[in-house]
């Protein structure tokens, strides 16, 4: 609007060079002179009413540049707000990506890892796999048991299917309660979430055990944790790292020799010169100076077992290892209980029939049930028959 301000001036001097003009021409006050002043008043009239368009035309045209302005300047920070919008999508979209990428890694782990820890869960029996650089171990969750010192004894049952006695090893792992299961709609980054607090909730653990793991056979280990209660035994995370072993023949026929627990509900194996058998205790009754243990054999093969001489070591239950007691105590401890086995040699009586599970007994020379926990015995058969071919057998396990 700059450009029409000459001429507004040029117009509010118009009046004044009229009136120079008029004087000029002479003093004549006539109708003339009376008619000019009125045309020069209408003149002024319009030259102000002008104005004030002019004016407001200025106004309204500064008002729409600053509309214009105000407008530009909310585009502007809603572009800003836009971008940062974005930014945030962008980094939030990276970090579940990062956390997926976690997440596979951890599943590729897992599966690597996942015959080298076995998933121990009280209310799943049965045994797990659990794979060390010595050959694959079976381990099963038997029970738990208070630790006067505090925590709890687990109970484990190791079976070894090598001719490797373990004498020295590393369990280690972590307890707690079950993973938790993605549930039905659940965003995939809060189940990840839910996954890594469960994973920090659980308590890990290390023991170092020399509890004998003796081959061919089942052996009771039992690993102390420092829990508070059972509750927070819902779930076992267990891998074995061997630290010391030998070969079972190594010295005389050891080897020959398999371990049966008395007071576990579990078989353990009988090595004979036929294949090994599977051998559990039932129950024991005194039979005058002796007592009679009745036991159940399965016959895994396709012959008749008639008589059979058993011989080896029985005595009571082996000393468990404390959380803080000192190697060499354990050691000492180990030595007298080993001087409490007995030597026996004794016939079985009952015919084990083949492929199914067979009711049997033997006798050891002793009243006192409470020294017959722990079995290590081999079994020689000198008596075997085929079953008759028109016989139909039914197998049992």
């Amino acid at each position: 609007m700059a450009f029409l301000r000459p001429f507004f001036i040029f117009l509010r001097l118009c009046p004044a060079w009229v009136a120079g003009a008029l004087l000029l021409s002479g003093c004549d006050q006539g109708p003339s002179t009376r008619v000019i002043d009125v045309r020069m008043r209408e003149l002024e009239d319009k030259i102000k009413l002008l104005e004030k368009r002019t004016d407001s035309a200025m106004l309204a045209a500064e008002t729409g540049s600053q509309d214009l302005i105000n407008r530009i300047e909310s585009a502007e920070q809603k572009g800003t707000e836009a971008v940062e919008q974005t930014s945030a999508m962008v980094t939030e979209t990276e970090s579940r990506f990062q956390r997926i990428e976690q997440s596979l890694t951890n599943v590729i782990r897992t599966k690597e890892e996942s015959e080298a820890v076995a998933y121990l869960d009280p209310t799943s029996p049965g045994h797990r796999t659990l794979q060390t650089d010595h050959g694959t171990f079976l381990v099963r969750l038997e029970g738990f048991e208070k630790n006067p010192l505090g925590g709890f004894n687990v109970e484990l049952n190791v079976g070894n299917p090598m001719g490797l006695e373990i004498q020295e090893y590393r369990l280690k792992g972590d307890f707690g309660q079950p993973a938790p299961k993605l549930n039905p709609g659940e965003a995939y980054s809060d189940f990840s979430k839910r996954l890594d607090e469960w994973q920090t909730s659980l308590t890990p653990f290390e023991q170092t055990l020399t509890d004998p793991i003796l081959p061919n056979a089942w052996s009771r280990v039992i690993l102390p944790l420092n829990a508070g209660s059972e509750d927070a035994l819902k779930l076992i995370r267990v891998a074995m790292v061997i630290q010391r072993a030998r070969l079972a023949n190594q010295e005389g026929s050891e080897g020959e020799f398999s371990v049966i627990n008395a007071d576990s509900d579990g078989a353990g194996l009988v090595k004979t010169d036929y294949g090994p058998l599977l051998m559990t205790v039932t129950g024991m009754e005194p039979e005058g100076t002796s007592t009679r243990v009745n036991v159940m054999v399965g016959n895994p093969f396709g012959f008749v077992i008639n008589e059979g001489m058993l011989t080896g070591q029985f005595g009571p239950s082996p000393p468990r290892k404390m959380e803080t007691e000192a190697p060499a105590l354990y050691q000492k401890r180990l030595q007298i209980w080993s001087e409490q086995m007995e030597d026996f040699q004794t016939r079985f009586s009952g015919s084990i029939a083949p492929l199914r599970w067979s009711q049997a007994s033997f006798t050891l020379p002793t009243t006192d049930q409470n020294s017959i926990k722990y079995l290590r015995i081999k079994l020689q058969v000198s008596n075997i028959t085929l079953p008759k071919q028109s016989g139909s057998t039914n197998p049992g396990f």
